[in-house]
């Protein structure tokens, strides 16, 4: 599965020019003592990165199908002294392993393409949020370049948008992030 492929394959000082957490958490709006479910973790860029700014208080659910990506989240997140506020989750196929309610948030970072059934698996995403709760999108702009998924896989920030609105989510707003990558977020209808 190419979910992740590409972050896997350069290095952590590019994905981190791409990705700038800090700046993608505050624009997107985390904040301490939140619970926040990264769906597709990997090898858990962005679940390391929440866990500092949630706090003590808050907690990081990270679910993956590979395990040994989530051992990888493991060690990193005991070396950075956040292992408490993360748990880590293994996911068979394209199902969260999460119980009804459980999150604030919902981040699912360059994963959305990838899937087979993306609006059944954010149905499901509607199904872990609390009330108010809310999911963050980022995900692969439909444009020629020379990383990241095919094309054909790729879908503009309107496709997405439909895409959410059919699986119930509210007050979505979309946003060009860089040259590479848009954020989106929405309210879930619960």
């Amino acid at each position: 599965m190419s979910m992740h492929e590409y972050s896997h394959h350069h290095n952590p000082e590019q994905r981190a020019k791409m990705f700038p957490a800090e700046k993608i958490f505050s624009r997107f709006g985390l904040k301490p003592n939140q619970y926040l479910a990264d769906l597709g973790c990997g090898s858990g860029y962005f679940s390391l990165k929440a866990a500092k700014i949630v706090g003590i208080q808050g907690k990081i659910k990270a679910v993956d199908i590979m395990s040994e990506r989530i051992q990888s989240l493991q060690q990193a997140a005991q070396e950075q002294g956040t292992a408490e506020r993360i748990e880590t989750f293994l996911a068979q196929g394209e199902s969260i392993p999460l119980p009804n309610k459980d999150v604030d948030v919902a981040l699912i970072a360059n994963v959305l393409h990838e899937l087979h059934d993306p609006l059944n698996y954010l149905r499901d995403t509607q199904r872990i949020l609390r009330n108010q709760g809310e999911l963050w999108v980022i995900e692969w702009r439909k444009k020629e370049m020379p990383m990241g998924p095919q094309l054909n896989e790729r879908r503009s920030v309107e496709e997405w948008i439909t895409l959410l609105e059919e699986a119930g989510f509210e007050d979505i707003w979309a946003q060009i992030f860089n040259e590479t990558h848009i954020l989106i977020k929405a309210k879930g209808s619960n």
